[in-house]
């Protein structure tokens, strides 16, 4: 298995951006580097009245992009994570945890580890983009987003992500090749091959176009060595309102995999008011989703996730109300149920911003079901943001 371990890239990113501004002086500026520094304290408990436990996240990002030509482009990602507290100290291999490297070539690493803290670090993007007329090259760590729905992505084959995962707004990437051909004016195509960290593939093909006034796709291929997948997602208006969905079979490789067929099927609806007040529902059907048992907190906010294990019941239902309750403060409140483990989720959000690319915000997610041992928890996090 091919490993290329990297464990100080903020240092070599740095001095390359700062290399890169030197030399800029003297011709024309061909290149960007922006990102955000964060401190977010998180609290964890069961009861408010019940012992709690405190975190500290301070997070930077970095993103470098260099204009090389007209149609080739270099981008450079990275964040850098220094988490101290509770969560460290008391969750058992929490270190391993965050260093849960997926990709094929291993860009994180721990720059040091303790009982009470660690500083991470780990290169999310890293690809060169040669673009010429109707043609698309991507080649190295890079986000493919081929889903159409919110909150659950069947068709999100080569990098899923979490809905309670809310400060990674950029997503996770894959080390993968990217082959786009746009064949009309709102149609495409586009062909990718990735490789994970346990050297298994993922190569799919996927075709969009609009008729009807709606965005549809066609998707299939082959889904971590394992299974062939074949699926489908579409987008568009209904009643002023957005309605979009997706679907993916998994079919066993025979001789490859001892896992079972798979059938995951998302669909959701939005709509705003016009007092900006914004609607928004979604439900996921998992055919191998349990259908009864007992909710376990750290099993959900801790699963494997992918394209093919999405959640751990056959029915999940999402809804969500948001609303620009000031020029500057934005509200929300999501929440989820599932009837097979009778598990519900609420999560109010308020941001609020305090400057010019300096924002705050305050997040609860609060699990409850009827399960006596590990079946209920708040976390709540806040979170200030100066971006630049």
């Amino acid at each position: 298995m091919l490993k290329i371990k990297v464990f100080k890239p903020l240092v070599i990113l740095v001095l390359f951006a700062f290399s890169m501004q030197i030399h800029a002086q003297e011709k024309q500026k061909n290149w960007s580097l922006n990102g955000y520094v964060k401190d977010m304290q998180s609290i964890l408990f069961t009861e408010v009245d019940s012992d709690w436990m405190n975190d500290n996240l301070i997070h930077n990002r970095l993103n470098f992009k260099w204009y090389v030509t007209k149609s080739l482009t270099l981008d450079v990602e990275m964040r850098n994570r220094f988490m101290f507290g509770d969560f460290v100290k008391y969750i058992p291999g929490y270190a391993k945890i965050v260093d849960n490297e997926q990709g094929f070539i291993d860009m994180s690493g721990l720059i040091f580890s303790e009982k009470s803290f660690l500083l991470h670090s780990t290169i999310d993007r890293a690809w060169i983009d040669y673009t010429k007329g109707k043609f698309q090259v991507r080649i190295g760590r890079q986000r493919i987003n081929w889903s159409q729905t919110f909150a659950w992505n069947p068709n999100d084959l080569f990098n899923t992500y979490s809905f309670f995962d809310f400060d990674y707004e950029e997503k996770p990437g894959s080390d993968a090749v990217k082959i786009v051909y746009y064949t009309g004016m709102t149609s495409q195509l586009e062909v990718a091959v990735k490789a994970d960290y346990k050297d298994r593939l993922t190569a799919a093909a996927m075709y969009r176009f609009n008729k009807w006034g709606y965005d549809f796709q066609f998707i299939g291929g082959v889904f971590e060595s394992d299974d062939i997948v074949i699926g489908g997602g579409w987008s568009g208006q209904l009643f002023k309102g957005g309605l979009r969905g997706e679907f993916s079979i998994f079919q066993p490789i025979k001789g490859t995999s001892s896992s079972n067929p798979a059938l995951l099927v998302s669909a959701g609806y939005d709509y705003t008011f016009k007092n900006s007040l914004m609607f928004q529902t979604e439900v996921l059907y998992n055919l191998n989703g349990k259908e009864d048992g007992d909710f376990d907190l750290n099993e959900f906010y801790f699963m494997d996730l992918s394209a093919k294990n999405l959640s751990l019941t056959k029915w999940s239902f999402m809804g969500m109300l948001a609303y620009p309750i000031t020029p500057l403060m934005n509200g929300s409140v999501s929440a989820m149920y599932s009837p097979n483990d009778k598990s519900f989720f609420v999560g109010p959000t308020i941001s609020y911003s305090l400057a010019e690319n300096l924002d705050f915000s305050l997040v609860a997610q609060s699990f409850f079901s009827d399960a006596a041992m590990g079946g209920k928890g708040t976390f709540v996090f806040l979170r200030i943001k100066k971006s630049f």
